[in-house]
């Protein structure tokens, strides 16, 4: 287990933010990511505050791209209540 520090984006809707400067304990084998109770309640009360645009620290732009015309064949939608790993 390696302690750094981590950035994470989340989707709330349509809306994406991007958080910063995380710390976190991420393994060294699978990379996944482990966070101490107080950042994981610091990163809820920021998802609940709906994270504020006065408060970013900056702004970056992101091109979307689509995936749509480029298979040869249609995508197969999934029911909502289906889960991926």
């Amino acid at each position: 287990m390696v302690e750094t520090l981590v950035r994470t984006a989340i989707w709330r809707g349509d809306d994406l933010a991007i958080v910063e400067e995380i710390p976190a304990h991420v393994c060294g084998s699978c990379a996944e990511q482990f966070y101490d109770e107080d950042v994981s309640e610091a990163l809820r009360r920021l998802a609940e505050d709906g994270f504020p645009p006065a408060e970013a620290t900056r702004e970056i732009v992101v091109p979307v791209f689509s995936l749509e015309r480029r298979l040869t064949k249609p995508a197969v939608l999934l029911p909502e209540d289906t889960c991926v790993d």
